[in-house]
């Protein structure tokens, strides 16, 4: 089972060719499964910059070309640090995000033989992103992309919680598991489930962060 769509197949072939591409890049859940994990689908493109004064001119660079190239874009957002684009094609629909992102970065972007224009931020930005990504949205994809980091062995749990605190210096443990505390708001049947490309059971997610909840309780 393929993790992008075909429009967003599509939209990483053409991003290079937009002038100034270089200076963004794929982050987020998509570039997590596409390029490192293979482990779900995901619904948007998140492509981050350092250079906040370039992200209305791109944009409208990007919409004018997805609309050559036969796509529907409708701009549902646009602030100087944050456009928001709905792209239409091939039946399908996607989300494009464009914003700006925090100016330390543990490594540079990477490229890929599959999309060899296309910027991809590194795999322990984006792992230290997700779990600071707790703090305030703490979606499900969010635990199941924690879990399966853990799980593959790209990472320990000591070693996501240093590089967060590194990234975010007012990082606190204690909030940390609060924020665990929210995945008892999920079910096994939560559309989110639906996302995935490879079997994972929602008890065991659970019970993996009960245990990490746990184990930093008794840390505090």
């Amino acid at each position: 089972m393929e993790v992008i769509s075909k429009v967003q197949n599509k939209i990483l072939g053409l991003f290079g060719e937009v002038l100034e591409s270089e200076h963004f890049y794929l982050t987020g859940g998509t570039a997590l499964a596409e390029f490192y994990l293979k482990h779900r689908k995901s619904d948007d493109l998140d492509f981050f910059t350092a250079t906040e004064e370039l992200i209305i001119p791109f944009s409208n660079r990007l919409e004018e070309m997805l609309r050559t190239k036969g796509m529907d874009v409708q701009r549902k957002r646009g602030l100087h640090s944050f456009v928001e684009l709905l792209v239409r094609a091939h039946e399908e629909t996607t989300v494009v995000h464009l914003a700006e992102d925090t100016p330390f970065r543990f490594e540079h972007p990477k490229r890929f033989p599959e999309y060899p224009r296309l910027r991809v931020d590194s795999l322990v930005d984006i792992s230290s992103n997700k779990l600071l990504a707790l703090f305030s949205r703490a979606t499900l994809r969010d635990f199941i992309d924690i879990y399966v980091l853990v799980k593959k062995g790209l990472f320990t749990p000591e070693k996501l919680i240093e590089s967060a605190k590194v990234k975010d210096s007012g990082f606190d443990l204690y909030w940390l598991g609060v924020a665990f505390e929210r995945i008892k708001t999920f079910k096994d049947d939560s559309s989110e489930m639906l996302l995935l490309v490879e079997p994972i059971k929602f008890h065991e997610v659970l019970l993996f962060f009960n245990q990490w909840r746990e184990k930093i309780a008794e840390e505090l």
